[in-house]
C-alpha cells in the first residue's frame, strides 16, 4: 500500500493514486481504468468507501478526546471516566412558615390538621408546581399553636419508573426521562425498602443494600447495583421502583419576598376528613426559592470534568469552585486560602468570593446600569443556603472551614466620547451604546481589570460612530483627592490569639496636585484588587463637586455618559468606507482587545466642548 499517501485521503485522491498504480503495475492503457469502464466503476466505489472509512476513524478519534468531542453522549461518557457526574438539573428550594389561621376553628373538626409530606402547591409568580419536603411522613398543626412551623418547599413534580430485578451481579437500569430531573432527589426502593445511595461501587459494604445513581449519557438516569462483594444485586423477580423529581431548574427561582401560593393537595382533620389548606393556613415566607439550576451545558462539562476524581472531597479551593459551579446561581465563583502567607492559624479556612448572577434578577424595566446595587451581593438567606449546600454534600474535610467573603464595592463612572456621522440620531446611538455595554458588564468575569480597550472595541461597532475614546473615573480616587489623603490597611499578628488581624488603616497624605490614581492603572484601565467588585455606578461627587447620578439619564452627568465630540459629514465616500468596515466586523465578529490605550490620550480631549466643561477639568 506504499502507493497511497497519508495526506491524500479524499475519494478523488484515492481514485487518482489507485488509477496510476494499476496502470503502471499492469502496463495497461489509461482507457482501461476510466470511470466508464467496469474496472473504473469498481475503483470509484472502493475509493469512496475508503474516504468514508477515514471519516469515521477521524470522527472516532475526535470523540475520544473530551476537549474536542462534539456529541453529548461522548462528552458525558468521557466525563464519567474522570468521576464527574454531569448535572441533570437542580430544583429551587425555599422555606415557608405554616400555621392555622382563625378560620380554622370553625372549618376544622378536631384539634389539629395533618399535612402529608410531598403536598403540592403552585406559585402564581411563575405558574410552577412545588411540594413540601420534611423528614417525616406528615406534620400536624395544632389550633392552639400561634407560632409558624418552618418547612422546606422544592420546585418540581414527582415521577417514578419501575423495573424487575434479574438477580445478576452489577445490574443496571437506564431511565429515559422527558424532562430534566433533580440531581439529588432520587430514591430507589427494592420491594418497598429504600436502598442507600452512594457515589461509587467501592463505597458499598459487602452485602449492603446500596445503589449508585448517575447521569446517563443521553441525559436521563442510570441506576447501578452491587455484586455481593461490593453491595448486592436485587433478587430475581424483585420490584425496583425509582422515584425522582422533574424540575424546571432556574425557572423555579423567585426573587422578592411575596409569593402567591395556592395548595393543590388538601390536608386532613383527626377524623380523616379533607380540608382545604388555602382556607385555613397562614403563610410566612422565610426564604424564597433559590439555587435552581438548569441541565449542565456540555461546554461546561468539558471544562470542569478534569478537576473531578472518583474520590472527590472538598479539600482545596479548586474543589469548591468545581462543586459550586454546578449551581447556576453565581456569575463569578472564586475560592482561595492563605497558606502562602506567614500567618498559619487561618490556613484551614477556604474563603469563598461569590457574585450572584445579576442577569437572572433583571426585570423588563431594568438593566446592568439600573438594577439595585444590593443585587450584586449575596443576601443573608443566600449565604445560609450556600453553607447548607456545602454541609449537606458530605464532602467537606472535617478540619476545613469555609467563609463567604463580602465583596468591597468600588464605584466607577464611565465617560464615552465619540465622533459621529451627522445623519445618525444621537439618542439612537446613546441607546445602542448602553445596550451593548449592558451585555458586556453583565457577562464580564475578569478579576484583574476592566480594560478601556474592551469598551472602545464595543462602542466603535455601533452604527454611526466614526471614532471613540473612553475613560473611567474612580470614586475612591476622587474622594482621596477631595480629602487630601487616603488609607491603606496594614495587617499583623495578634500577640494573644496569634492570628492575622488588621493592625491599622495607615493614612497616606497627598501633596497638592497629586493624583494617586486609586483603582486605575497607567493605561486608564480599572484595576480590581482582591475581594473588590468594580461596578459602573454613580451616587458620588468628583474632586470638582460634580455629582454623578446613580442611574444613567439623558442630559445628566451620571454613571454612564455619552459625549458627542464632533459631527462629521456622512458623504458617499464615508458611507462606503463605513459599510466596508461594518462588513468586516460582521464577518469576523466583535473582537475584544486585550491591549490598552495610552492614558495620555485622555488629556485635553474635553476642553473644546461647552457641554463637557461641566466636568470641570476632568
Amino acid at each position: 500500500m506504499s502507493f497511497f499517501s497519508k495526506t491524500r485521503i479524499k475519494a478523488t485522491e484515492l481514485f487518482e493514486d489507485s488509477f496510476e498504480y494499476l496502470a503502471r503495475t499492469y502496463d495497461q492503457a489509461q482507457e482501461v481504468f476510466t470511470p466508464a469502464s467496469p474496472f473504473g466503476q469498481v475503483l470509484t466505489v472502493v475509493s469512496n468507501l475508503g474516504e468514508m472509512i477515514f471519516f469515521y476513524i477521524e470522527a472516532a478519534l475526535t470523540e475520544l478526546n473530551i476537549s474536542r468531542a462534539r456529541n453529548i453522549e461522548s462528552i458525558y461518557g468521557l466525563s464519567r471516566l474522570t468521576g464527574h457526574d454531569p448535572t441533570r438539573g437542580i430544583s429551587a428550594r425555599g422555606i415557608i412558615g405554616l400555621r392555622l389561621n382563625t378560620s380554622a376553628s370553625s372549618l376544622v373538626n378536631g384539634d389539629y390538621v395533618q399535612i402529608m409530606n410531598g403536598a403540592s402547591l403552585e406559585i402564581g409568580q411563575n405558574g410552577l408546581t412545588y411540594f413540601l419536603k420534611f423528614n417525616s411522613d406528615f406534620i400536624r398543626l395544632d389550633k392552639t399553636t400561634k407560632s409558624f412551623v418552618n418547612v422546606e418547599i422544592v420546585q418540581g413534580e414527582k415521577d417514578e419508573q419501575s423495573f424487575t430485578g434479574s438477580g445478576f451481579a452489577l445490574q443496571s437500569y437506564n431511565l429515559t426521562t422527558k424532562d430534566p430531573t433533580d440531581q439529588y432527589l432520587v430514591d430507589v426502593f427494592v420491594d418497598g425498602q429504600l436502598w442507600k445511595r452512594v457515589d461509587s461501587l467501592y463505597d458499598m459494604n459487602n452485602g449492603e443494600r446500596a445503589v449508585m445513581i448517575k447521569t446517563s449519557v443521553n441525559g436521563g438516569l442510570s441506576v447501578f447495583f452491587g455484586n455481593n462483594q461490593f453491595g448486592m444485586p436485587p433478587a430475581l423477580g424483585s420490584r425496583i421502583r425509582v422515584t425522582y423529581i422533574k424540575t424546571r431548574g432556574n425557572a423555579g427561582n423567585i426573587g422578592g419576598k411575596q409569593l402567591d401560593m395556592k395548595f393543590s393537595t388538601p390536608g386532613t382533620d383527626p377524623s380523616g376528613e379533607q380540608v382545604d389548606l388555602n382556607e385555613i393556613l397562614s403563610l410566612n415566607i422565610t426564604r424564597n426559592p433559590m439555587f435552581g439550576s438548569d441541565t449542565e451545558d456540555p461546554t461546561f462539562t468539558r471544562l470542569i470534568a478534569p478537576y473531578q476524581s472518583n474520590s472527590f472531597v472538598l479539600a482545596n479551593p479548586n474543589n469548591y469552585i468545581y462543586y459550586l459551579s454546578k449551581y447556576d446561581f453565581w456569575s463569578f465563583i472564586d475560592a482561595y486560602n492563605t497558606k502562602n502567607d506567614e500567618y498559619l492559624d487561618d490556613d484551614n479556612i477556604i474563603y469563598l468570593f461569590l457574585i450572584p448572577d445579576v442577569e437572572k434578577k433583571l426585570t423588563s424595566d431594568l438593566d446592568y446600569f439600573s438594577v439595585p446595587e444590593v443585587e450584586f451581593t449575596m443576601t443573608d438567606a443566600e449565604k445560609e443556603m450556600t453553607y447548607e449546600i456545602l454541609n449537606k454534600s458530605g464532602r467537606q474535610v472535617v478540619t476545613a472551614e469555609t467563609r463567604i467573603v463580602d465583596p468591597i464595592i468600588r464605584r466607577y463612572a464611565l465617560n464615552v466620547v465619540i465622533r459621529y456621522f451627522e445623519d445618525f440620531d444621537k439618542d439612537g446611538i446613546r441607546i445602542e451604546i448602553r445596550k451593548n455595554l449592558d451585555e458586556y458588564f453583565l457577562n464580564v468575569n475578569r478579576r484583574d481589570r476592566i480594560p478601556r480597550s474592551d469598551i472602545i472595541s464595543i462602542v466603535e461597532n455601533v452604527d454611526g460612530i466614526d471614532s471613540v475614546n473612553v475613560f473611567f473615573i474612580s470614586e475612591r480616587n476622587e474622594q482621596a483627592i477631595k480629602d487630601g489623603f487616603y488609607f491603606i490597611p496594614v495587617y499583623g499578628t495578634d500577640p494573644v490569639t496569634d492570628q492575622r488581624v488588621l493592625i491599622e488603616n495607615k493614612k497616606i497624605v497627598l501633596v497638592p496636585g497629586e493624583d494617586p490614581q486609586l483603582g486605575l492603572d497607567s493605561f486608564g484601565d480599572v484595576v480590581i484588587e482582591n475581594n473588590d467588585l468594580a461596578i459602573i455606578r454613580g451616587g458620588w461627587e468628583d474632586r470638582n463637586g460634580t455629582y454623578y447620578e446613580p442611574i444613567p439619564e439623558a442630559n445628566q452627568i451620571s454613571s454612564l455618559n455619552v459625549f458627542y465630540k464632533e459631527a462629521i459629514e456622512n458623504n458617499l465616500y464615508n458611507k462606503i468606507q463605513q459599510e466596508k468596515y461594518n462588513k468586516t466586523q460582521r464577518n469576523r465578529g466583535t473582537t475584544i482587545a486585550t491591549g490598552a490605550n495610552s492614558a495620555g490620550l485622555n488629556t485635553g480631549r474635553l476642553q473644546s466642548s461647552p457641554t463637557l466643561k461641566t466636568l470641570k477639568g476632568n
